[in-house]
């Protein structure tokens, strides 16, 4: 693994990984200020400078930013999370130089347009009226909002219509310059490159940054139990997300968490799966999920079925969290999920926008990179043993939230008991 570390004067992190086999480079900027770093008043602006970060500079028209990455046949794109943004460019490596210009002119040198702040304001509206269209993203909407009320953290991406609709152009440029630094950004490039040749294109475009004051995450969230019900008359389904708290992602806890995310719902063979859909046909779509952040972290189940059978698919779930807390899991069923997570984090790392954005994250949440070897020897050093005492802290029903969106009244959900 041939990857190097370099910080710049300005407090810039530049990582690059050399990857000789492959034509293709992943050019990727990251800067630390996603949704979590927003006031509530303009809860969304995070969301809506990436988009705007696209819409002209003030060297290049819209339309001229889409001309020069396709001239070239690359792929040029971005997208928010609740702690960082990404933007990034895949070329071939002898356009690398190019999509260093284009990269940094967008992240560097965005013009707010006044009718393009307008016109992406109602793409975003149409976006977010999308979400409301969708019962699983809006029932996960639901869940998080509850699992962290009154946090940031609990507050959608995208924002509202109505946070949206009060972002002004003076708002955006305000969160721009106070975020968009070089103590904020983390330059990552991977695949057929030179690390000197990456060192001067990156003092090139980005020297003359300032170092600005690096975000934080402010106060830890609190997590909230409880249910909550919402009807959606037109609903052939109902839709349930039930969950609880975990580890946040730098305890070394992760990987047991991991692993008890796997055996649980994580695929095909998993205890949901198999016993909720496979042997009793109550649903089409049923699995668990990892969500964790810098101090914080929940585990969820999702689940789609009709609304009869709706309380019966979390009496069942239940079930199998109980199952997880009163028995170790089998040394087969062990070794099974060990595999299965370690090929699915080598598979993963295969392609140089991989090797890109996982290097980037790493060093936002580790602040450090960690060879894929200590990784994969962290996932077999997890014992039976270490699952149940998870399981058994974790997965408490005094810890437990429930969200449901239904067609149906929901009144069969809400009497289920967490303690049965």
């Amino acid at each position: 693994m041939d990857i190097q570390k370099n910080e710049m004067k300005n407090s810039l992190v530049l990582l690059s990984e050399v990857m000789p086999h492959l034509r293709s480079v992943s050019l990727g900027v990251w800067v630390k200020c996603g949704s979590r770093f927003e006031d509530p008043e303009v809860s969304g602006i995070a969301h809506f400078i990436e988009h705007l970060l696209f819409k002209g500079t003030t060297t290049r028209s819209t339309e001229e930013i889409a001309k020069t990455i396709d001239s070239v046949g690359g792929q040029l794109n971005a997208f928010t999370e609740k702690e960082y943004i990404g933007f990034y460019a895949r070329v071939l490596d002898e356009h690398l130089p190019l999509a260093f210009d284009l990269l940094a002119d967008i992240v560097l040198n965005p013009a707010f347009p006044s009718k393009e702040i307008e016109r992406e304001r109602n793409v975003i509206f149409e976006e977010i009226s999308m979400i409301e269209d969708s019962p699983q993203e809006l029932v996960l909407d639901s869940y998080i909002e509850r699992c962290w009320k009154g946090h940031p953290l609990g507050r959608p991406i995208a924002g509202t219509k109505k946070t949206v609709a009060a972002i002004s152009r003076n708002d955006v440029k305000k969160f721009f310059k106070r975020n968009f630094t070089a103590g904020n950004i983390i330059l990552s490039a991977a695949g057929n490159i030179e690390h000197e040749k990456i060192q001067r294109l990156a003092e090139k475009y980005f020297a003359g940054l300032e170092t600005g004051v690096p975000t934080t995450p402010g106060d830890p969230p609190v997590f909230r139990p409880g249910r909550s019900v919402r009807r959606k008359a037109y609903l052939e389904q109902t839709h349930i997300c039930l969950g609880t708290i975990a580890p946040n992602v730098s305890s070394m806890e992760r990987y047991c968490a991991i692993l008890l995310n796997g055996i649980l719902g994580g695929g095909i063979s998993s205890r949901l799966f198999q016993n909720i859909r496979e042997k009793k046909g109550l649903v089409y779509s049923i699995y668990s999920m990892l969500a964790c952040h810098h101090d914080a972290g929940t585990l969820t189940v999702y689940a789609g079925t009709a609304h009869e059978t709706a309380a019966e698919v979390v009496e069942l779930t239940l079930k199998e969290f109980r199952k997880m807390r009163r028995e170790l899991v089998s040394g087969e069923e062990l070794k099974r999920a060990k595999e299965c997570i370690k090929g699915a984090i080598t598979l993963s790392l295969e392609s140089s926008s991989s090797r890109m954005t996982n290097m980037a994250q790493q060093m936002i949440y580790q602040g450090r990179l960690q060879d894929i070897e200590e990784t994969l020897s962290s996932v077999d050093s997890v014992t039976e043993r270490e699952i149940r005492e998870l399981a058994n802290r974790i997965l408490d029903p005094s810890h437990f939230v429930l969200t449901a969106i239904s067609g149906g009244n929901g009144a069969d959900i809400k009497a289920v008991s967490f303690d049965a």
